[in-house]
């Protein structure tokens, strides 16, 4: 079972920031790095494997606090090979990439019955809807001696008691590891989604305690009805191999977006592709503005008529998972721009 940040919290201590730390390596980070950083890796696929090909879709995990039924999952999956189509709402199968201030679909095959099929979006829209939201906020005054505080083991239905334990576990969801207080602009709320029975909840329209105690913690619960924004994507599929080795001739065309070797790149490009390919560090990086070397490598790689001035953006963004040929190979490149 994986280990949430609550219990982490709770169970590791103070020692496990430097485990916390090591198991996290391997990860972006924004420490240290320039305004702008190209990063580039081999892309092995021969065979083709993760994250293109996706052995068990139920472990897709749906875009809500709380995941949806494998069995929900698995029925949209039969469905999809039965049909040839089939509409979900914040489950995306098909895998997604950062890719500025948005996101791009990422090429996804299954395999079933031994043969290899392509997952793509035949459409896709934004629906409003009204839910119910809950969320925690941890305080620091003891509660009153006459008030109602749930304690654990939580006397809740068992879907309460997952959208509770979420609510708890969104208080740290991002913290700067698993210690320390993090601050956020608004409560991180858990959205009672459609399979989730809000008919059948104790949570809201009002819960039935006014604090929640938990490892010597007290936190005061809050409800809302919301209007959100739900993504709808409706999924076709379309056989595609009948081998592992027929796949992976296929996916090959499909995955590899860009050959550098045709893009007329000028010596100072080059240079920048070459140092994000060099062993250490395995990167290039430059403030801003960015130079004309490095606009004409994000030309090449397809990221540049999406990319912003950098004053425009607030936070981090990513642009993932462009595979390109360059000389003998092929690799994998990601922007990352730090304002």
């Amino acid at each position: 079972m994986p280990c949430s940040r609550r219990r982490a919290l709770h169970l590791l201590g103070a020692a496990a920031a430097t485990a916390a730390t090591a198991a996290t390596a391997g990860c972006f980070s924004s420490g240290n790095l320039e305004a702008y950083a190209l990063i580039a890796d081999e892309a092995d696929l021969s065979p083709v494997g993760r994250p293109y090909v996706r052995p068990d879709p139920s472990e897709i995990s749906a875009v809500t606090r709380i995941d949806f039924a494998t069995e929900t999952k698995e029925a949209h999956v039969s469905e999809l090979f039965e049909t040839g189509s089939t509409t979900v709402k914040q489950w995306p199968l098909v895998g997604r990439d950062r890719w500025g201030k948005e996101t791009r679909p990422r090429p996804t095959f299954l395999s079933r019955d031994g043969s290899y099929y392509e997952v793509s979006i035949a459409d896709e829209r934004v629906l409003e809807r009204e839910r119910w939201h809950f969320a925690v906020e941890r305080v620091d005054e003891s509660p009153p001696d006459d008030a109602r505080v749930a304690r654990s083991p939580f006397d809740l239905s068992a879907q309460d008691e997952r959208v509770l334990n979420a609510a708890l576990d969104a208080v740290y969801a991002d913290s700067d590891g698993f210690l320390g207080t993090p601050e956020f602009d608004e409560l991180q709320t858990v959205e009672f989604h459609h399979e989730i029975d809000v008919e059948a909840s104790e949570l809201v329209p009002a819960p039935p305690f006014e604090f929640v105690e938990y490892s010597d913690e007290h936190f005061r619960p809050f409800t809302e009805r919301r209007t959100v924004r739900v993504p709808e994507w409706t999924y076709s599929v379309e056989k595609v191999a009948d081998t592992r080795s027929e796949l992976t001739e296929y996916t090959r065309d499909v995955i590899v977006e860009r050959d550098l070797n045709a893009s007329g790149l000028t010596d100072a490009a080059r240079g920048v592709v070459d140092d994000a390919l060099a062993e250490d560090p395995r990167r290039y990086e430059e403030g801003a503005p960015p130079s004309d070397g490095l606009l004409a490598v994000l030309d090449a790689l397809g990221i540049a008529d999406d990319l912003e001035p950098i004053d425009s953006y607030d936070d981090r963004v990513d642009f993932r998972n462009v595979v390109a040929e360059y000389e003998d190979g092929t690799y994998r490149f990601d922007l990352i721009v730090t304002p």
